[in-house]
């Protein structure tokens, strides 16, 4: 069973690698690649389960199985949502929390690194593959420069940074809303008068509706410190 897993497995990983040679578009080649890490994952397993029962046979000694989880078990994917960041004049630094992360093999916590993105994927931790995605960077990184580390309950990824510039945000994407935030504040319109958020609601609300995860999780954020700051506002005491 485990040697037909091998095969399976195998015949799998060259169509995925052969697919993700021939991908053009910056997502797509981010999915095929959290796949293919998934697949090399549990390929892994499997070479050592039946070197395992090989010893078995040959010697009459019992050995326990590997750790992981064989490939034919499903496992959940998890898409990591919240971080934290910081930078110095070289590298951008992501903090991202996992918990237990510290737990897994160093060859389970793998980033890819491209100009304007990265991923993040944590195989197999609890029978779960966590995944964080950014893209639209702000600014180009250098992808042979940037790297990870693992630490308790977190995994931080450094960006090296191309121009040593202050990142205002994080992405694009985080810039496009602040800009028409502004844009949306700045102008005296009869609109903005009646409701001066009502404009911005409308726009963010198609933005979410048609955005990417990260687009989506930078509105949220946006709308959690619009609604602490009112509430903020509100139980203030007049001044006299």
């Amino acid at each position: 069973m485990s040697q037909q897993a091998i095969e399976n497995l195998t015949l799998d990983l060259e169509e995925l690698k052969q697919l993700a040679e021939g991908a053009k578009r910056n997502r797509v080649q981010q999915m095929l690649s959290i796949d293919i890490r998934k697949l090399e994952t549990d390929l892994l397993y499997q070479k050592e389960l039946l070197a395992a029962k090989e010893k078995e046979q040959s010697t009459g000694e019992s050995s326990k199985p590997p750790a992981p989880v064989p490939g034919d078990v499903k496992r959940y994917r998890i898409e990591l949502k919240e971080y934290a960041w910081d930078q110095s004049d070289k590298f951008i630094k992501i903090f991202v929390t996992v918990n237990e992360v510290q737990q897994v093999p160093e060859e389970s916590v793998n980033v890819e690194f491209t100009s304007n993105s990265f991923n993040l994927l944590v195989s197999n931790l609890n029978n779960k593959d966590y995944v964080f995605t950014v893209n639209h960077l702000l600014h180009e990184i250098d992808p042979a420069k940037s790297y990870r580390k693992v630490k308790s309950d977190m995994v931080a990824i450094y960006l090296a940074k191309v121009q040593p510039t202050k990142w205002a945000h994080m992405t694009l994407t985080a810039k496009r809303l602040q800009d028409m935030k502004d844009e949306r504040m700045s102008k005296n319109t009869k609109d903005t008068a009646e409701d001066p958020s009502s404009g911005l609601m409308k726009i963010m609300q198609q933005l979410y509706d048609s955005g990417d995860p990260e687009t989506k999780r930078m509105i949220n954020k946006a709308w959690h410190e619009s609604q602490n700051k009112k509430t903020e506002l509100k139980n203030a005491p007049f001044s006299e």
